[in-house]
């Protein structure tokens, strides 16, 4: 693995309601980002969240199309006393066996968005200045020397202080005049935009080198600096050198940034008895936090190769949508009906979702089909009903199985993947509070949330099955059959 990108800050003086905010703040931010019914392929979101763990993490793993890297991003939240650490890790995972040149990876406009939303929602402090993502601009004698007292005096300093001295006598615009940009968190930037700013810078410095058009990166600890002199290059080369120097500082901070102490999840959520006998050959609590740390690295690794595999699955299911609709229909007459029904002839034709749905009651025996789902199935328009009942016809197996005991509800998920059907356990947030009544049915004197659905076709010929697993009567609840319901993108 290879760490892309990473950033950690603390805040002191920190209590609880603090942290509740900021996993609120990265909470919505995934929902907006990376809303669960509106993943793509090769996607996979993890949350480690619990009322007795100090810990709040978001992983994400990104397969994107013809890329031979996977990405691996952990966004995690954790309070040790009062201090509260923010931090992000960006790792990319070979995924190929050629030996390719692997160009310098950008920063997800997101993340540098959440970074920034954090450094507005709590205060954070390196050398007694607060860390932001502006650039400061200094234009006199005096904010120039303490831009210059940071570098001598400032105690404690643990970030880049990113100096960049505008070409006032030429007039040139400054290119961090609007901000840290993807270095956010991980620089003071200022802009020095006067002489009157630089004398003041070097009065306390003694820095005589420093002149107009030039940007310097002071590192922290010993004196170390990094300098690009923007007169002596043509105006063409100017922003990809400055994209050159960011990304120097990106690839520095990656390399130096220890990731924060984070403790195991609570033993009692995640182990059960024979589990916790396996713990006592730890002898402290560090070589567990290792364990752990390693096991989660296996889990990114594992879940990389899956988002591949994934994709790649889904890239063959759109070829296969993008067929003659005369071989499709081909294809399900013979494949469904005839599995469904040896007295069914092989060239039946199914011309309406009534008829489908009366051949899906009487020969899916596994399904218990709700009233509420016959309704929403009769009046839905626009997909084949031979599609629909390919769909039941295909979750009666699955149903199969979890009738018998030999599915829980995350086998369950793969054994749909298996049969061909796009499953997804879950609805976003956004309709989960805003439009439950729109997933509620009434079963056996009860109200349950049918939150469960296989996803099928798009626009005019997009439908959706929502299912409820009853895991009391071990029974597959078909609970509504039509259009997509309302969720995040509904007003």
């Amino acid at each position: 693995m290879i760490t892309t990108y990473a950033i950690s800050l603390t805040a002191d003086d920190c209590d609880d309601a603090d942290r509740i905010r900021l996993v609120d703040l990265v909470s919505d931010w995934l929902v907006d980002e990376y809303p669960p019914e509106e993943r793509p392929a090769g996607t996979f979101v993890r949350t480690r969240e619990g009322s007795d763990d100090p810990v709040f993490r978001v992983s994400i793993s990104v397969n994107a199309p013809n890329a031979s890297h996977s990405t691996a991003t952990d966004i995690t939240v954790v309070m040790n006393g009062s201090s509260l650490t923010f931090d992000i890790r960006s790792v990319t995972l070979p995924m190929s066996q050629r030996i390719t040149k692997m160009n310098a990876t950008s920063v997800p406009p997101n993340l540098v968005q959440l970074v920034q939303r954090v450094l507005r929602a709590i205060p954070v402090y390196d050398a007694n200045r607060r860390v932001t993502a502006d650039t400061e601009i200094i234009r006199d004698a005096l904010g120039g020397q303490s831009v210059g007292a940071m570098l001598v005096s400032a105690p404690g300093r643990n970030l880049p202080v990113l100096i960049e001295v505008r070409d006032y006598e030429r007039n040139t615009s400054a290119l961090f005049a609007k901000g840290a940009g993807p270095l956010s968190g991980l620089v003071h930037s200022f802009c020095l935009d006067s002489a009157e700013a630089v004398k003041g810078f070097i009065d306390i410095t003694g820095e005589s080198l420093t002149s107009p058009g030039s940007i310097y990166v002071y590192w922290a600890g010993p004196r170390d600096v990094m300098t690009l002199s923007m007169r002596e290059m043509p105006p063409a080369s100017r922003i990809p050198e400055g994209k050159h120097l960011v990304q120097e500082v990106l690839k520095t901070a990656a390399l130096s940034l220890a990731p924060p102490r984070v403790p195991p999840p609570p033993a009692d959520a995640y182990l059960d008895d024979d589990d916790e006998e396996d713990t006592e050959s730890f002898e402290d609590s560090n070589e567990l936090e290792v364990a752990y740390e390693s096991a989660m690295r296996r889990i990114s690794e594992l879940e990389g190769a899956v988002a591949s595999a994934d994709r790649m699955i889904a890239e063959q299911r759109s070829q296969l949508e993008q067929k003659v609709q005369v071989v499709d229909e081909l294809v399900l007459r013979n494949v469904t009906l005839e599995t469904m029904a040896g007295s069914m002839a092989s060239g039946t034709i199914v011309a309406t979702m009534k008829e489908a749905l009366r051949i899906a009651q009487e020969k899916c025996t596994c399904l218990y089909f709700h009233p509420r789902a016959i309704e929403s199935g009769e009046e839905l328009e626009g997909p084949e009903p031979i599609a629909v009942l390919q769909d039941l016809a295909r979750l009666n197996d699955v149903a199969r199985a979890w009738m018998s005991g030999d599915l829980n509800r995350t086998s369950f998920q793969l054994a749909c993947r298996n049969v061909g059907l796009d499953y997804a356990p879950t609805i976003s947030d956004t309709a989960r509070q805003k439009y439950e009544e729109d997933y509620l049915i009434s079963l056996d004197g009860r109200t349950v949330r049918a939150e469960a659905h296989l996803r099928r076709g798009r626009k005019m010929h997009l439908f959706r099955i929502h299912i409820y697993l009853d895991e009391e009567r071990q029974r597959v609840v078909v609970a509504y059959i039509g259009k997509h319901l309302r969720g995040k993108r509904d007003n």
